[in-house]
């Protein structure tokens, strides 16, 4: 096994380099990117190494095990909920946090003007100004002349938005605030175009705040506080884990991440003292061969603990390479203060080459920074990363629906996964497909015949589960407006039910190796008939559109357009792909048209409506895999409006609370 120790004039130069190395390897001397790995002390040089393997189009694979309290992102992120939750309890108790707070990026304020807003609100202390909030909304209604009308104005815009959460925190339900406060912040804008390890992190603190707000459906922005500050007092975690990537790829690990593995090439990059010696060690479960533990502690004389912890550490990523390891470290660090190379590097006594890069690190920025513009999504995220997102992908009729109508939509929402709490009127339906979930399962037995009271103690249960998707008022009028609308449903729908055979049954098919997939609400039998009755409480009075048949010859698909032909077709084809007969699919309309009267809606499903959804499948997916997500430019988009906010310096994102 080849040995080999270089050093670099800085971290970047370092990283760079190590980039360069493996390129060579997969280009030159065909080596498979699973067989490399590069290991870093801590997962922050991981981070910043992706965005060179990014830049030079390297696969890679990254595994993070983190708590994601201990994220100095996430902690500013809660920060500005926790000024919010403060100020709303008592104004002016917030006012320690808020200086940290200005300086968070996502609100644009020069570093010197917030010093300068710090001290001038000390020279009005003494005059009795003891809120340095009310000391800023002071101020932009009082111009002072120690800063400019272009300051002013700056202030202006973010004082409005923190006033603004203020006013709202506790006039919607929580989530909703809480995704909105990312989308208005442009902490959402600045993750899904610069940094995709950020928009998880977003989106595991989101995944929290849900699983504690089903367990108190009455939980408000400061008892979610509260809790995330026991938890820190106490130690305890939010445990995430990132895998990004697939197994053939250059493999992003941690020293400890890499134990019992082993590869061809590794590249152990940061060996520098502060990363190995003097970062705190933790027993790793063995220790070192006798020969080769005198060997390397024989420059060090007597040793701590916890510099023999690292040790066995460093000899952990040292013993991962099969053929050759490359080891290195920087001179100076970004500030050109110098750097300390550590003694592991000594102890193994290989002499040290200068190592060089052939890459421009300006050219790094660059591609990165041209994300900020309204681009295509290849240039913002890398053609590897995309690839790697759409490779796993399994369509179904939503997906289809959205890509259709909007490309990017279907990016950020199908792919992406960005997370967004969820409305009133979808968990509004959610409840009524319970409760008619349930009264399925009860006809299916033969159970009962007070159905419509039973599904209303249903609905009544799920409403109430997921009651913090509401406010009071909102809560206790969908509840009244679901029991009557339940209750005329079962009177007028129910005694046309058939015979049920399956209830939300989950189909997958692969069409001309098309991975598709799709939940079928009910199955039924009626005189022969087998019939696949699919729940909806739109309007049916609005449904027309949704209905028509899919035409190719229109071009641009319109707002929810062929959006239940779709599905009708799709159902049909996932049936026929898994040898089920089916003779037609009925919309059953939960929802009482003008004259309140429950409709249904029946499409019989050719072999021609087949062979078109078939041809729109191949030439979407097509189009997925190569990463084709073209915004839509319609002015009602609200994903479309993000983009053109991001060239723009916009507002970000726009949520709205509309039935579809």
């Amino acid at each position: 096994m080849s040995v080999v120790v270089k050093s670099y004039s800085n971290p970047s130069n370092e990283m760079m380099g190590i980039t360069d190395e493996i390129h060579r390897l997969i280009h030159l001397d065909h080596v498979n990117p699973s067989e490399i790995a590069v290991i870093f002390r801590e997962n922050k040089y991981l981070d910043e190494m992706t965005a060179y393997l990014q830049d030079k189009g390297i696969p890679f694979r990254l595994v993070k095990k983190e708590n994601l309290l201990r994220s100095e992102y996430i902690q500013q992120v809660i920060l500005i909920f926790e000024w919010i939750a403060l100020e709303a309890t008592r104004p002016g108790s917030g006012d320690h946090q808020l200086f940290k707070l200005l300086h968070f990026r996502w609100f644009d304020l020069p570093a010197a003007l917030i010093a300068r807003l710090q001290m001038e609100f000390n020279k009005q202390m003494v005059g009795g100004e003891e809120s340095f909030r009310l000391f800023l909304l002071k101020l932009i209604t009082q111009p002072n002349a120690a800063f400019s009308p272009d300051e002013i104005n700056r202030l202006k815009r973010v004082t409005d938005l923190l006033e603004k959460w203020l006013q709202d925190v506790y006039n919607e339900p929580l989530q909703q605030f809480f995704c909105r406060v990312l989308g208005e912040s442009h902490i959402l804008q600045q993750a899904v175009t610069e940094n995709y390890f950020q928009l998880h992190l977003l989106k595991t603190l989101f995944d929290f705040l849900q699983s504690e707000n089903q367990r108190n459906p009455d939980l408000t922005l400061t008892g979610w506080i509260e809790i995330i500050h026991k938890m820190q007092k106490y130690g305890l975690s939010i445990p995430y884990e990132t895998r990004i990537g697939d197994e053939d790829a250059v493999q992003l690990l941690t020293a400890h991440g890499a134990k019992g593995l082993e590869f061809d090439y590794v590249f152990i990059g940061g060996c520098v003292e502060k990363n190995w010696e003097k970062n705190r060690g933790r027993s790793i479960g063995f220790t070192l061969p006798p020969a080769l533990k005198n060997a390397m502690s024989s420059q060090a004389g007597t040793t701590s603990k916890v510099e023999e912890d690292e040790r066995r550490l460093f000899y952990v990523a040292l013993t991962r390479a099969r053929k050759h390891v490359e080891m290195s470290y920087a001179r100076m660090d970004e500030q050109n203060n110098s750097l300390k190379k550590s003694i592991f590097l000594d102890e193994i006594g290989i002499p040290e080459i200068q190592g060089t890069s052939q890459s421009n690190i300006q050219t790094v920025i660059a591609n990165q920074l041209q994300g900020y513009g309204l681009v295509d999504v290849q240039t913002r995220y890398g053609q590897a990363l995309l690839q790697q997102w759409v490779k796993n992908f399994v369509l179904n009729p939503t997906a289809l629906n959205k890509y259709l109508y909007c490309p990017r939509s279907f990016f950020y929402e199908s792919l992406l996964q960005v997370p967004q709490a969820e409305q009133m009127h979808s968990v509004y339906g959610q409840a009524i497909h319970h409760a008619l979930k349930q009264a399925a399962h009860r006809h299916q037995q033969g159970q009962g015949s007070n159905h419509h009271q039973q599904a209303i103690a249903d609905f009544t249960w799920f409403m109430g589960q997921n009651r913090y998707h509401f406010t009071p008022d909102d809560f206790n009028r969908h509840i009244g407006y679901g029991e009557k609308v339940l209750q005329d449903y079962f009177n007028q729908v129910f005694p046309q039910w058939g015979g049920v055979t399956a209830i939300e049954k989950n189909y997958q098919a692969q069409i001309k190796g098309i991975p598709i997939k799709g939940r079928l609400d009910k199955i039924e039998t009626n005189q022969g008939m087998i019939r696949v009755v699919d729940y909806k409480t739109s309007k049916p009075d609005n449904a027309g559109n949704k209905l028509k048949k899919y035409d190719q010859q229109q071009g641009k698909k319109e707002k929810d357009e062929y959006d239940y032909w779709i599905q009708a077709v799709m159902y049909a084809l996932l049936l026929q792909a898994n040898g089920q007969p089916v003779d037609e699919i009925k919309f059953d309309f939960v929802e009482p048209d003008k004259n309140g009267q429950f409709q249904s809606h029946s499409i019989q499903v050719t072999q021609d409506d087949i062979d078109l959804l078939t041809q729109l499948i191949e030439d979407t997916w097509q189009k997925i895999q190569a990463l084709d997500f073209p915004c839509c430019a319609r002015k009602d988009c609200p994903w479309c409006a993000f983009e053109q906010s991001l060239a723009n310096g916009g507002t970000g994102l726009q949520t709205h609370d509309e039935p579809a």
